[in-house]
């Protein structure tokens, strides 16, 4: 079942990548709501904190990783939560239909599912770590340098602040 499924994400994502990017990219002032797609629980639980961190509980957290074994998780999910034809579930709306400032991304390796899920949100502007595979499904990417994840993370959002100010 879960190989089906992934053979209809994938087609689904090839379509996808295929049609015109018409979203418009755009760094507001002042963040208010922040998207977060990980590999594991722990990438996305380093990210959340360092935002959290960073900007406080005035910006908003939304994010979503993938996990096999533990889909009680709010924030985890698996090929479950996808149908045979490679759609995604109503679990996913908040996530797919609500316009984020900009989605962080810190894993080097997405999979089917979280490609899809990258690329079905409406937000400004994805942004995550280098590597060849990412670079159809992010906006801005920085070569990961430190080994820490967190440094990783503070040395983009450097990045795009500097971006943001040169604008």
């Amino acid at each position: 079942m879960k190989w089906l499924k992934e053979i209809a994400v994938q087609m689904r994502l090839k379509n996808r990548l295929l049609q015109p990017d018409t979203k418009k990219i755009h760094i507001p002032e002042e963040l208010k709501h922040v998207g977060i797609i990980a590999n594991s629980a722990e990438e996305y639980s380093i990210s959340k904190e360092f935002i959290r961190n960073k900007w406080g509980y005035k910006t908003r957290i939304t994010g979503l990783y993938y996990n096999e074994r533990e889909p009680e998780s709010i924030e985890a999910f698996s090929f479950k939560h996808f149908n045979l034809f490679g759609k995604p579930s109503d679990y996913f709306n908040e996530f797919c239909f609500e316009k984020m400032d900009f989605i962080l991304v810190p894993s080097l390796k997405l999979n089917p599912y979280l490609r899809y899920l990258l690329l079905s949100n409406q937000s400004a502007f994805n942004i995550g770590f280098y590597s060849e595979e990412n670079r159809p499904y992010l906006d801005l990417m920085l070569k990961i340098e430190e080994i820490d994840l967190e440094n990783n993370i503070q040395n983009l959002i450097n990045y795009l602040n500097k971006i943001k100010e040169a604008c």
